[in-house]
């Protein structure tokens, strides 16, 4: 699941022991995660969406091949 701290708020990971970024992260889904869901420290976002240019790249040449 993704989440993201509410403001103002730290919260770190119990495994890596680093805080949260602000602009989120994917957690798994457990007790501890549920745990911070349920007394309000985190909330549940959507993952930002953002397009790799390998990807992007990959699609345009193939979209500019044509058909014979």
């Amino acid at each position: 699941m993704f989440v993201k701290p509410k403001d103002g708020l730290s919260v770190r990971d119990p495994v890596k022991g680093s805080p949260l970024p602000a602009e989120g992260a994917e957690v798994p889904d457990n007790i501890f995660w549920r745990r911070r869901l349920r007394d309000g420290d985190v909330s549940i976002s959507e993952k930002p969406v953002t397009t790799s240019v390998a990807t992007a790249k990959s699609t345009t040449a193939k979209n500019e091949g044509g058909t014979e």
